[in-house]
Order: structure tokens, then C-alpha cells, then sequence
């Protein structure tokens, strides 16, 4: 999946500082005060292609973990910054990036 134009527009109207970044060759999206089930408010950095270094078709990263929701979370260093992410796998690739991100937030319900 390409990131379209259309598709990052999507999330700029919903969280306005929303971007694509890339490091190391692999492609994320920052999207800034992206709202939790919580309701909670936390900077993610989604990763919405596969890397087959870690075997997680796609990932979502958060500023901080959450607690009491998720399993085994892990702290990594991207972007010259700390983000936090737990063991959820086979999110599909093939959907657009809100649908990946809903895909990730269904585990913190």
C-alpha cells in the first residue's frame, strides 16, 4: 500500500500535524494527539508496511504505554525518539491508514 495523497489528507483534517517520516529506508506516520478508546491523548507513530526484521505486518507506536491494556509492551528508539508498543500482529497493510490505526486501537479497548 502507497501512502496516497488522499489518504494522509484523511488524517491532517482529523489530527492536523499529521506526517509522513521515514528512517532507515522504512516508512511511518506521525500523527500527533491521536486519541485513545481511553480517551487518553498521546502522540503515534504508525508503521503501515511490514519490516521482516520483527515479523509484525504493520505497528503502531505510542508516546507512552497503556496501562492495564495490551501485552508485553516494548520500548524502541525511531525518529530520535522513545515510543512504546505492545504485541499485536496482523493488522493488514492493504487498508487505508485510518483503517490500519483502528486496526492497532481495537487491542486497547
Amino acid at each position: 500500500m502507497g501512502t496516497a495523497l488522499d489518504e494522509l489528507d484523511e488524517l491532517i483534517a482529523v489530527y492536523p500535524g499529521a506526517q509522513e517520516m521515514r528512517e532507515a529506508g522504512v516508512r511511518y506516520v506521525f500523527i500527533p494527539g491521536l486519541v485513545l478508546p481511553s480517551g487518553q491523548k498521546v502522540d503515534a507513530l504508525l508503521r503501515p508496511d511490514q519490516v521482516t526484521s520483527d515479523g509484525y505486518i504493520t505497528r503502531l507506536f505510542l508516546s507512552q504505554p497503556v496501562d492495564g491494556k495490551g501485552q508485553n509492551w516494548q520500548q524502541f528508539r525511531i525518529l530520535d525518539r522513545s515510543w512504546h508498543t505492545w504485541s499485536w500482529n496482523n493488522v493488514s497493510p492493504s487498508g487505508r491508514l485510518a483503517q490500519i490505526i483502528a486496526g492497532h486501537l481495537r487491542a486497547l479497548r
